[in-house]
């Protein structure tokens, strides 16, 4: 059985680390190692949302992957959107479900955060997470070009 739960401040912080730094990941998720302090620092702001997935089969509980959020607000009428920063199912994990309860949990977040929509994107060949967004019915898919703009140090 799969489980998605909301991560806050109050949870045992440096085991959830510890299984995201143990999980096996590959360049599709770009996942870095974590720290306790990172992990704190981000969810001490009142807009992020971080969930996690585990899958528990008889005494045996899993991580299968996370996804991390925030609520934002537009600058006119004040309207609130989820913007889904990251969504990281373990290589070894995926196909099990682990993703779409993820944004299925996210969903249900957003419309209990009176958010007026859910936004995220992806790359156009990352067919995996395509499937996985289109199969959830959205409202809209647009095409996007993304740009990076990296800071010195």
């Amino acid at each position: 059985m799969i489980t998605v739960s909301l991560i806050t401040a109050t949870d045992d912080l440096q085991a959830l680390v510890d299984e995201i730094n143990a999980a096996t990941w590959d360049t599709a998720n770009d996942v870095s190692k974590y720290d306790l302090d990172s992990l704190n620092t981000y969810l001490a702001h009142q807009d992020t949302v971080f969930v996690a997935a585990h899958e528990t089969i008889g005494s045996e509980r899993s991580f299968l992957g996370m996804a991390s959020a925030r609520v934002e607000i537009k600058p006119y009428d004040k309207e609130r959107w989820l913007y889904v920063d990251e969504v990281d199912v373990c290589v070894d994990h995926r196909k099990k479900g682990a993703g779409k309860a993820m944004m299925r949990k996210l969903l249900e977040l957003a419309d209990s955060a009176d958010c007026e929509e859910l936004w995220l994107g992806t790359e156009v060949d990352n067919d995996a997470a395509n499937a996985l967004y289109k199969s959830l019915d959205p409202h809209d898919v647009a095409q996007v070009v993304g740009y990076t703009f990296e800071m010195d140090d």
